[in-house]
């Protein structure tokens, strides 16, 4: 059984599904809003919430295009990220001690090696590597060194590309790891989720634990996703789906639907049952009285040789089972039987 621990919390196969409230940048530079997040996550019962560190001149170009089709389209991605990116590491370090007085696991995607060491030096219980640095080796490298538990999304990865930043990771002895399924458009539609990928993942790192990281709207697909294997949600995660300076916002969950994202995922998780059907509690009044048996139907004296016009098949079911409707028929009566009553077989002189 494979397991990885954040923060306490055990995630696997045998655990809850893991919930990640993504509000990447939507403090907006604001360490307030940093807050009202974190304060919004704790009452939607996640499990823990995830911000994004960077520094706009080390992650893009300046005339780099978006990639995504809302918003100002003149803008640059630089145009965009440098106005999110305004957090000094005292207002990161606020934060994440916010995050603890709050007792909600609280942790960031470093877009580049600098970011990733200050995360480190706030003593984050896991990182996240997003889908866009899945082939930045180097980075990889350098967050699994710190040997923390390392989400890895797989947004538009190849086979190749993904077994490639595994090996990194674990190269370097760091072996707690959670591949993440997921596919980089904004939002996902619903065709395109491809939750199959799920079970692919699984058979191709049995080794590791997959979760699923959704940019669907709604929580609908997530929640499918938990049949599929799943065992973490990551899902875009705001205070109030209004705000407009982040594009995360009007993709993100806000505390209410969260709520109902986490409650539905317990639904999947304990409907999810076994494999097999064996005998279960819930069923054994159904068992007794809704199955039939074999019953007479009239007083049969004792001595009597049993015909097929004495008997019927009726519920309830605590009379001989109809498969021995054959074995009954020439039966001899050892004591009166009533009419309309289940035949036992101590009834019977002939048994099977």
């Amino acid at each position: 059984m494979v397991v990885v621990t954040i923060d306490g919390k055990k995630v696997g196969d045998d655990y809850p599904c893991y919930t990640i409230a993504e509000a990447g940048a939507n403090h907006e530079s604001d360490v307030n809003k940093a807050f009202k997040l974190i304060d919004a996550a704790v009452e939607s019962n996640v499990d823990s919430i995830k911000f994004q560190t960077y520094t706009a001149s080390k992650l893009t170009t300046k005339t780099a295009p978006k990639f995504w089709d809302f918003g100002d389209l003149n803008e640059t991605q630089y145009d965009l990220y440098s106005k999110l990116d305004d957090l000094k590491n005292s207002d990161w370090a606020q934060i994440f001690e916010y995050a603890k007085k709050k007792n909600i696991t609280c942790f960031s995607t470093p877009f580049d090696e600098g970011s990733s060491d200050l995360l480190y030096s706030l003593d984050v219980p896991a990182f996240k590597i997003a889908s866009c640095d899945i082939t930045n080796l180097p980075l990889i490298k350098h967050v699994a060194k710190k040997k923390l538990p390392l989400f890895i999304s797989c947004g538009m990865a190849s086979d190749e590309e993904i077994i490639d930043a595994v090996s990194t990771i674990e190269d370097t002895g760091n072996q707690d790891i959670i591949i993440m399924h997921c596919m980089t458009s904004y939002p996902t539609k619903y065709e395109d989720a491809n939750l199959e990928m799920i079970g692919t993942l699984h058979q191709k790192f049995p080794n590791h634990v997959i979760g699923y990281s959704d940019h669907t709207l709604g929580i609908t697909v997530p929640v499918y996703s938990t049949f599929y294997g799943s065992k973490a949600i990551e899902k875009h995660f705001t205070y109030d789906n209004n705000l407009e300076v982040s594009p995360d916002h009007r993709l993100s969950l806000n505390a209410q639907t969260y709520s109902e994202l986490v409650k539905n995922l317990r639904i999947a998780e304990i409907s999810r049952g076994q494999p097999t059907r064996t005998t279960f509690d819930c069923e054994s009044k159904a068992v007794k009285y809704a199955r039939r048996s074999i019953v007479t139907t009239k007083r049969i004296s004792k001595g009597t040789k049993i015909t097929e016009e004495m008997l019927a098949i009726k519920r309830p079911a605590t009379g001989i089972y109809p498969k021995f409707f054959d074995q009954v028929v020439d039966s001899i009566a050892i004591s009166d039987i009533e009419e309309d009553v289940p035949i036992q077989w101590e009834y019977l002189s002939k048994h099977v």
